[in-house]
């Protein structure tokens, strides 16, 4: 079976469109006429570029059905199946496994081996990729596991697949970190810092680890000045809100009429957001912000954004609240992955 759509004209009037959920709906669209068209060329580019575009400006569990029938339409079709494709998918939904914990371990284990099928055919820092994914997504779950795809990470080289300079230096000092080498994650950010490396992400999340490991530790000390960096480059909008979680965690031991102004600034991300590690973040911070005011007598009445129904409204009863929150969302995740992790994560908070 062969070509029956253009799919160049399509991409371009789905393109015209603004991204989010309009453009979203245009992929789904021009899927469902492709599928009745029973073209399986189309069929897989369509949801291979959906794959891409619709998490930068929607929600990205959207993604997820297609992602599965891209792979059970190239079973049937492999001819019309590229490698290319193939590898975009996989690492699109095997990304999204780090920050949905309803992604079920085995799926998120079959993205990972669909990477790795092609990853070696491509080159050109496939095989990398595939091992920076897989070393951050194994973090959580197993550092044996994380360590073995770090080395092979570190030993490939970059290419036209790899993540940019700047995310994978960020990588290699969030891994660090995480296995407790201080003076090694403080060397490895330098370059980052110093303003060498840097992209939409980055130096905004480096900043953030930091603070959270220095929060964990008890103080902020001389990171301090992150705090500033954080809120004025790395709260931008709704895809910042794991962020902004972590500026309001360091809001109490800054300023905490302040910390409690932005959470009310901030809280209205949350409304709709897909991104379950974010959430986790914010719950985090703005669980601190409200103990810390009641404990040091600072209680206030807190607006609830439009969409999230509540009878009370004072910090006393948001305190509990968004404990709550962090604990449901830290629970998601350790029962998928079968680890305390994130609860040891909150414990430390």
């Amino acid at each position: 079976m062969g070509y029956k759509i253009d799919t160049s004209e399509i991409f371009k009037k789905i393109h015209n469109i603004n991204p989010g959920p309009k453009q979203t709906a245009a992929y789904i669209e021009e899927i469902r006429k492709a599928d009745m068209a029973g073209d399986p060329y189309a069929r897989l580019s369509l949801r291979a570029s959906m794959a891409v575009f619709v998490p930068f400006f929607d929600d990205a569990t959207k993604i997820l059905p297609y992602c599965a029938e891209f792979f059970q339409i190239a079973e049937e079709h492999p001819e019309a199946a590229s490698a290319y494709d193939r590898f975009t998918v996989a690492r699109e939904a095997a990304s999204l496994s780090i920050v949905l914990p309803q992604i079920e371990l085995p799926i998120c284990e079959k993205m990972f081996g669909e990477m790795e099928k092609v990853a070696a055919k491509l080159r050109c820092g496939a095989v990398r990729r595939l091992h920076m994914v897989c070393t951050e997504f194994y973090t959580y779950i197993d550092l044996q596991k994380a360590q073995e795809h770090y080395d092979i990470f570190n030993s490939e080289k970059m290419g036209s697949y790899s993540a940019c300079t700047a995310c994978e230096q960020h990588l290699k000092v969030w891994y660090t970190l995480k296995k407790g080498d201080i003076r090694l994650a403080h060397e490895m950010a330098k370059r980052i810092f110093s303003g060498g490396l840097e992209c939409h992400d980055i130096p905004w999340q480096t900043y953030a680890v930091f603070l959270e490991h220095y929060m964990d530790e008890g103080g902020l000390g001389k990171y301090e000045p992150f705090v500033k960096k954080l809120m004025q480059g790395g709260c931008r909008d709704v895809s910042d809100l794991a962020n902004a979680g972590t500026v309001l965690r360091c809001m109490p031991v800054i300023n905490i009429e302040k910390g409690l102004r932005l959470l009310q600034q901030y809280w209205r991300w949350t409304v709709n957001m897909w991104n379950e590690q974010s959430l986790y973040f914010f719950y985090k911070g703005a669980w601190c912000c409200c103990r810390e005011a009641n404990l040091c007598g600072k209680s206030k009445t807190l607006y609830p954004p439009q969409g999230v129904n509540l009878e009370a409204n004072t910090t006393e009863f948001f305190e509990e609240w968004f404990y709550n929150k962090a604990v449901q969302s830290a629970e998601k995740f350790d029962k998928r992955n079968g680890t305390d992790f994130y609860m040891k994560d909150l414990g430390r908070a």
